[in-house]
């Protein structure tokens, strides 16, 4: 027989070894390691350093996932999000951790990004885990690149911008494709039937930038029915721009539709692309000649195309492709989505557009480039305005290299991001005054800028005269719609001319009004700022 000892030994060898026993183990560590992580984690994601220092601006999360679910649930009204936050706490920078990224530090005030974007230049990039979530469909180009290859990238790129071209430009494909937009709406105004005017102007953008910087006739303007690269285009700029909202996209998207819709969204983009690079490498001496007319103008394609490093070696077809993709977001999307929201606040504001018209009845309407640099003054103020309101690119994310100390004393480590949005600075009153939401033309023009500031002007204050005032000029840092400091945007004067060239000749032959039952316009949720419904608007020939 075997002793008492030996019998209880048996019994609890036999239940701690038991199936159920072991579960029973399993549980209580993984309750154990919870606890701990909770413990360790108690408001911020896992990962992230114990930041005492920044207690006082921290947006408190949930342990282990901190901010995470916050951003998840209000992904679709993100930047409504940080507009919230820092209107409710008054603070110009706040801190936060996500997973996946780790933390956060928002900043809202010019002195912050003048330091972030020009005088602490070199301590804020893109960084890797940036460059993962855009490299599907932006490639390493000039908008997802750091350090020598963007410096490369925009160094070469600056070589298309110059008046002489600018001249061309108004004169040829500014003209040309908006001539092509100018037979649609007269069709519609005679038909009597409603356009979706946001769409419209990315049609127009896109043949116009497609031609003038890589040779391409897309021709956008010229099909019915679907246009197959530009939403091949905007699906995946969308999809890109949710993965910053979802730390786990490597996996999710995997499981949902999503997925193989974005591996052929990139494809079609890819093989616009690819046939332009290939076309280009075809051409013969004569034809190149022919292209570029008695100018000799070289387009974008052209310029990167000569490229050859100090070994001699030429840009591959798929460093040339991330080069097209980037070039096209700028292009395109960014002056066609300040045009739509431009007009969608002029119609909401009859007066404006009588001014602008008025303004067009001075100046002519064979735009040049005086004429659009230096006349249109009034006009250039209600683009600005837009441009305030809705920046095409409405946020904006940064990595730090090293430690730093921003303006107002906050400590940033290496490491951390930094998260700035133009969208949410445009619509502070601390920086733009008590009716920093108010569509305002007259903030820009000298003569009305201060009594805007002050909240003294109505909004329905605008007469004749405000057509004669000078234009006024902004801190980029304050204005930073076209970004700020050495990544300003080189298409700054592109982009302007082509908005006022296409403002002046059709708004000297149409009125437009909003079609009646649409709701207000919002903003769709993006990497630039698009309209997520339909502009729908009615088309009459002026008189």
């Amino acid at each position: 027989m075997s002793s008492p000892v030996t019998a209880l030994v048996t019994v609890l060898k036999e239940r701690i070894l038991s199936p159920k026993s072991r579960s029973q183990k399993a549980g209580l560590f993984a309750l154990l390691g919870l606890l701990y992580l909770i413990a360790k984690y108690p408001n911020r994601a896992y990962g992230t350093r114990a930041r005492p220092d920044l207690d006082a601006i921290a947006w408190h999360g949930v342990p282990i996932l901190g901010n995470t679910l916050s951003v998840l649930w209000n992904r679709h009204k993100f930047l409504d999000l940080i507009i919230f936050f820092f209107e409710q706490t008054k603070l110009p920078v706040m801190s936060t951790t996500i997973l996946g990224l780790g933390r956060i530090i928002g900043v809202n005030s010019p002195e912050m990004i003048e330091h972030i974007l020009k005088n602490n230049f070199e301590n804020y990039e893109k960084g890797p885990v940036i460059n993962e979530n855009l490299r599907q469909a932006l490639g390493n180009g000039i908008f997802n690149s750091d350090g020598a290859l963007w410096k490369f990238h925009r160094k070469t790129a600056s070589h298309v911008f110059s008046t002489k071209i600018y001249r061309s430009l108004i004169d040829g494909p500014f003209q040309t494709h908006t001539g092509q937009l100018i037979g649609i709406l007269d069709k519609a105004a005679a038909d009597g039937t409603a356009v979706d005017l946001h769409a419209l102007f990315l049609r127009l953008t896109l043949d116009t930038f497609a031609e003038l910087s890589f040779g391409l006739d897309i021709n956008s303007l010229g099909k019915e029915g679907k246009d197959e690269f530009g939403a091949a285009f905007d699906y995946a700029v969308v999809q890109t721009d949710a993965r910053f909202m979802n730390p786990f996209w490597r996996i999710t998207e995997k499981f949902t539709p999503g997925y193989f819709k974005m591996k052929r969204a990139v494809a079609t983009v890819d093989n616009y692309a690819y046939n332009a690079i290939d076309g280009r490498r075809k051409e013969t001496a004569e034809e190149t000649r022919e292209r570029q007319g008695p100018s000799g103008r070289e387009d974008l394609l052209d310029l990167f195309m000569k490229y050859r490093d100090e070994n001699g070696r030429a840009l591959n077809d798929v460093e040339l492709r991330d080069v097209f993709i980037s070039f096209i977001i700028a292009g395109r999307d960014t002056t066609a989505q300040a045009l739509s929201w431009m007009y969608y606040e002029v119609m909401k504001n009859p007066v404006v557009e009588e001014n602008i018209w008025k303004e067009i009845e001075q100046v002519g309407t064979k735009p040049n480039y005086e004429m659009l640099m230096k006349d249109m003054r009034y006009t250039n103020a209600v683009f600005l305005e837009a441009l305030r309101l809705y920046p095409p690119v409405p946020r904006n994310l940064k990595e730090a290299v090293n430690d730093d100390v921003l303006p107002n004393g906050t400590k940033v480590q290496a490491g951390d991001f930094i998260l700035f949005s133009t969208y949410s600075i445009g619509r502070n009153v601390s920086v733009w005054g008590p009716q920093a939401r108010d569509f305002m033309p007259e903030r820009w023009l000298e003569g009305s800028a201060e009594a805007v500031e002050k909240g003294s002007l109505s909004n329905h204050t605008f007469t004749a005269d405000h057509v004669h005032a000078k234009l006024r000029k902004e801190s980029q840092f304050k204005f930073s719609s076209f970004n700020a400091g050495p990544r300003i945007c080189l298409g700054q004067t592109f982009a302007t001319l082509e908005a006022l060239t296409v403002i002046n000749m059709l708004s000297s032959r149409f009125k437009f009004t909003l079609a009646p039952g649409q709701a207000p316009a919002v903003e769709k949720t993006s990497l630039t700022l698009p309209m997520k419904r339909p502009l729908l608007v009615n088309v009459t020939r002026r008189q």
